[in-house]
């Protein structure tokens, strides 16, 4: 699971900020087609962490494989509207990034608690 939960990290805080940073569509289009590859396998893993994982954790993996299909859909969205420069797909990218960086919230290492000694 740490290892899915790492990967969507990548996604959400370098590969689409990245990506979605340029104005200019084509860079953004070859920056998407070169990591979509290890995107799609993100979402296989997520897949497979899912079948094993304990119960209480089903609903969280399940909301950030989600989050990660979506931003995959917005950025294949993205990447064929190019020769346009469709602002709306790129605000839909930009959204599904916002849903995946909630989506990690769940799996951010809770602050340890103080309890004074004797």
């Amino acid at each position: 699971m740490a290892g899915a939960v790492g990967e969507s990290t990548w996604l959400a805080h370098d590969l689409l900020p990245g990506a979605l940073s340029t104005e200019v569509a084509t860079i953004r289009r070859d920056i998407w087609l070169t990591s979509r590859p290890r995107v799609e396998a993100l979402e296989s893993r997520l897949n497979e962490v899912m079948a094993s994982a304990p119960e209480d954790r089903l609903a969280s993996l399940a909301r950030l494989r989600d989050a990660v299909t979506g931003a995959r859909s917005a950025m294949d969205a993205d990447a064929a509207t190019t020769a346009f420069g469709d602002r709306e797909s790129l605000g839909a990218a930009r959204q599904a990034l916002r849903q995946l960086e909630e989506a990690l919230r769940t799996f951010e290492p809770r602050p340890a608690t103080y309890e004074p000694g004797p």
